[in-house]
């Protein structure tokens, strides 16, 4: 490994990368990834920007190899993958992995894409996730703090990176063409966070998604066609490592075989992911005993570093409902007001009631969460009211960490409402089935085509 540069080594690992060396866990959690983010791109598909997303990709490059999702209207490969990135992370209830991020928004849709073109088999799309959760796992968590200090977008950054190693394996390219698809990618990884200041007034929270998807797909599309990355492309003098993170030699390439993908959680809310512990605090409170929203005092919320930083997070003031997604003290507000942490929960951020109880709120971080950060990511929330009665409720880990997953119930409960009525109900339940038994598909395009609204459904 000394001798071999660190793409090489990537290279090498994906291209080798069998689904029978997967553990149970990884298929288990590759068949809820992949059940989650349709979810989440049929519910985003119902939006204006989903229907932006559609229009653009049937639109501006049409073709016939793959479908976009809930629309039915096909695209080339990177354009549908494109749209229903975009679309799917639309509603902020994509995957959340504690190292790597939002994983699914790139990856998915760029092997459901592939997967449709090349007819892969439900086993070739599983191995073709988990290599790439893999490797954003590696190159995400090598520059997650500097990036984070930079403002720098991990979707359109790492995942730019790990779309191009899951678009490359569900191509089935050997070793060298990986490594080349992975070295090309590094020069289309692009994106920063400023959209979380600028929230309601631009689109590139979800742009980005769809940017790492369809860059990775013409990464591996141009690595397969002959054409070179450089081979420093990551840890080289002027690599990834040394412009967008801590240094050329700080991944631990021996890390790589590392299950990331069994260890990926979900989201049972809308929102930034970091707001989650509050919401699940806020609700264990509630379900403690109900204070009177009146007569409260103050409101004490305690967390993880990263959950209170940068001012953002602890924003009293928002303008705009994707501002207010960001900001504790809106998601307690809002929690005691409505209860859930939902879209449309979120846009009644600024109802009197809840603008009140912001005032009332005091952010400060919690030394034991804090310790165990990142693998902990929990949240104390505490009222007193004005008679001197205190009300808590704590959480260790977010609702859908690995330590909290949600159960089958929840699953199916946040998928049904993600799709809505953009389905008929024996469809939904067909596209569950289809989902469950994913290792054992012969061809994945029937899956996808199961994400369209389909007549003999309807008709029953």
């Amino acid at each position: 490994m000394k001798n071999q540069t660190a793409v090489s080594v990537i290279g090498e690992f994906v291209a080798n990368r069998r689904y029978e060396d997967l553990s149970e866990l990884t298929t288990i959690r590759a068949r809820q990834v992949v059940l989650d983010f349709i979810g989440t791109m049929l519910g985003g598909y119902q939006t204006e920007l989903g229907q932006l997303s559609a229009d653009y990709a049937a639109q501006m490059q049409p073709g016939a190899d793959a479908t976009i999702v809930g629309d039915g209207r096909r695209s080339t490969v990177d354009g549908a993958a494109f749209a229903n990135a975009t679309m799917g992370k639309f509603l902020g209830m994509d995957d959340s992995h504690r190292i790597a991020g939002h994983v699914a928004s790139q990856l998915v849709p760029a092997a459901l894409a592939l997967g449709e073109q090349h007819r892969l088999s439900g086993r070739q799309l599983i191995t073709a996730l988990a290599v790439g959760y893999d490797v954003m796992d590696l190159v995400h968590g090598t520059v997650d703090t500097w990036q984070r200090e930079r403002g720098m977008d991990h979707k359109g950054q790492a995942g730019t990176l790990a779309s191009s190693v899951t678009a490359a394996k569900a191509l089935g390219l050997n070793a060298e063409k990986t490594a080349h698809a992975l070295a090309l990618s590094m020069d289309m990884a692009c994106g920063t966070e400023q959209y979380v200041y600028d929230a309601g007034a631009c689109d590139t929270k979800d742009l980005l998604a769809g940017y790492g998807a369809r860059n990775g797909i013409l990464a591996a599309k141009m690595a397969d066609f002959g054409f070179r990355g450089p081979p420093g492309a990551l840890d080289g003098p002027y690599g990834y490592f040394h412009a967008f993170g801590p240094g050329r030699d700080s991944a631990d390439l021996a890390a790589l075989d590392s299950d990331a993908l069994a260890r990926t959680g979900f989201k049972p809310h809308a929102g930034c992911r970091h707001v989650h512990s509050c919401v699940d605090a806020t609700q264990a409170l509630l379900r403690g005993g109900q204070p009177d929203l009146t007569a409260i005092a103050s409101i004490e919320i305690d967390t993880y570093l990263e959950a209170i930083t940068p001012d953002f997070r602890v924003n009293y003031s928002p303008q705009t409902v994707g501002q207010a997604g960001f900001s504790l003290p809106v998601t307690a507000s809002v929690i005691l007001t409505r209860g859930n942490w939902f879209r449309e929960d979120i846009a009644t951020f600024d109802a009197p009631e809840a603008q009140r109880l912001r005032q009332l709120v005091k952010v400060g971080l919690d030394e034991d969460i804090q310790a165990g950060h990142p693998l902990k990511n929990g949240c104390e929330v505490r009222i007193t009211t004005n008679d001197g009665t205190r009300y808590r409720g704590r959480v260790e880990y977010a609702k859908g960490e690995p330590e909290n997953m949600l159960t089958d119930a929840e699953f199916e409960e946040k998928f049904r409402y993600l799709v809505g009525d953009l389905l008929p109900a024996e469809q939904i339940a067909r596209l569950q089935d289809s989902v469950a038994c994913l290792e054992h598909l012969d061809d994945v395009s029937e899956l996808v085509s199961l994400t369209v609204p389909q007549h003999e459904f309807a008709l029953k």
